[in-house]
């Protein structure tokens, strides 16, 4: 356990340190480029000359102090490895944050004006060599540690019911080797568990910690010197919760949801701004969706449709018709032949979708009026998937959870195989949105969604 707090924290070291030389690189690198790169100054022209480099050294103190600033109240040194994304969405906050404590900076600097354009160029370049050095040293971290403990060696201590749960949920994690105990009768059992399975981690269910036999053999298991963690499963929303033990017992405080006051607002924010952005580039290509649908379909372009949203609020959801006529009267008869069984309908080689129809599904063109729902507050432009009414009447207590927040464009569910995802699945994905949600979760939604879009995978 030592050996491996020691390698963690020569690699935040090597990490932290790497950044600080690298960002002196970018420094160096933005200058080079925005005064001497002729292919760049020929189309972005330095309006005041050349400023010799002397004159921008003495900025590099205010630099490197905004860049360790942002670097740490990003959390770039936390205890935690991060997928390919998430690192590449952490880097992208990493220097927003830097270019807009550059702008201050030379703001409140009144020596020398220095170029915004350097600024943008540092910002950009750092971002760069900070990701791809971010996923060097964290290669070469998991490698060296795995080569010298193997994976890590978790060992769950639940029923067979949990277990069965734990297998779902890690079906994907290939990183580590899982071992489960699900019976036990004495505390040899757990004892020979651990120094059999050699297990580096255990993870035990509520149920189980505080059974009698667990309990008596706490004491011995502390010196095998491995964490300890507790699994509790409850049937309530966890969006926000911690251990408080301001009463003098640990209680779980539940606070409410991310997604309200300010953070709502920034989102609801950047939600009106993308979509009047979106709608202004596409305007003319959406003009021409539309004369098509009418030329080969006829009337009515639009498909408006009444869809469940925020609290279970009704609205009206506008997406271009991509089926024929009165297709919703087929509805019921379609029903039992759904993809998703009977809760949710979705059907591979829907009768009803035109042939125009099944070209603008398999890009999510037909979705792009929604951007007027989405300025409108029916719609986000990230959220769980809008539900028509009828399938809402499927809903348990536990399903309607995911009406707690507007409805969105895409989600999780878009990006993680679309239509071929069943109900459940579907649920638990909007639940876990819900419950996890930030602005870089949203960002790497969009991005991915692009993807997903672009290969048509479930699409249908």
């Amino acid at each position: 356990m030592k050996t491996k707090k020691f390698l963690w924290s020569s690699y935040i070291i090597t990490r932290f340190l790497t950044d600080i030389c690298l960002s002196i690189c970018s420094f160096y690198l933005a200058y080079y480029i925005r005064f001497y790169n002729k292919v760049f100054t020929y189309f972005v022209p330095p309006i005041k000359g050349i400023p010799e480099l002397g004159i921008y050294h003495k900025f590099i103190p205010f630099f490197l102090i905004s860049c360790i600033i942002s670097y740490i109240f990003c959390g770039n040194y936390k205890k935690q490895i991060l997928r390919m994304f998430d690192e590449f969405v952490l880097s992208i906050k990493t220097n927003f944050v830097l270019l807009v404590l550059l702008f201050a900076t030379s703001f409140f600097y009144r020596s020398y004006e220095y170029s915004r354009m350097f600024m943008v160029l540092v910002s950009s370049v750092n971002f760069c060599l900070l990701f791809l050095s971010h996923i060097f040293l964290t290669y070469l971290y998991q490698k060296y540690v795995k080569y010298i403990f193997g994976k890590p060696r978790i060992g769950f201590v639940c029923s067979e019911e949990k277990k069965m749960k734990f297998i779902k949920l890690l079906k994907h994690n290939k990183t580590i080797k899982k071992f489960f105990l699900t019976k036990i009768n004495t505390k040899e059992d757990i004892i020979n568990f651990v120094n059999q399975r050699k297990i580096s981690e255990l993870v035990v269910s509520y149920e189980m910690f505080y059974t009698d036999v667990f309990q008596s053999v706490l004491a011995e298991l502390s010196f095998f010197d491995i964490p300890i963690k507790i699994f509790v499963s409850l049937p309530i929303n966890l969006s926000e919760a911690m251990i408080d033990a301001s009463l003098g017992v640990p209680v779980v405080l539940l606070k409410p949801l991310s997604l309200t006051g300010i953070n709502f607002f920034i989102k609801r924010s950047i939600d009106i701004c993308i979509s009047i952005l979106v709608l202004s580039i596409t305007f003319v290509p959406l003009l021409f969706v539309a004369y098509l649908i009418f030329l080969f379909d006829g009337s009515p372009i639009f498909f408006i449709h009444k869809r469940v949203g925020y609290n279970g609020r009704i609205f009206n959801c506008i997406k271009f018709r991509t089926m024929v006529k009165d297709a919703h009267k087929m509805w019921w008869e379609l029903l039992k032949y759904s993809e998703r069984g009977s809760k949710v309908f979705k059907l591979k080689n829907d009768p009803r979708v035109t042939f125009l129809g099944r070209w603008l599904r398999k890009f999510s063109i037909d979705e792009f009026p929604q951007f007027f729902n989405v300025l409108k507050g029916d719609m986000s432009i990230v959220g769980p998937r809008p539900q028509i009414v009828e399938e809402t009447s499927f809903y348990d207590s536990y399903s309607k959870r995911r009406l707690m927040v507007l409805p969105g464009l895409t989600g999780l569910w878009q990006i993680s195989g679309r239509a071929d995802i069943g109900f459940e699945e579907m649920i638990d994905l909007d639940l876990y949105y819900l419950e996890n949600w930030s602005l870089g979760l949203d960002l790497e939604i969009i991005l991915k969604t692009i993807f997903a879009v672009f290969s048509r995978k479930g699409a249908y």
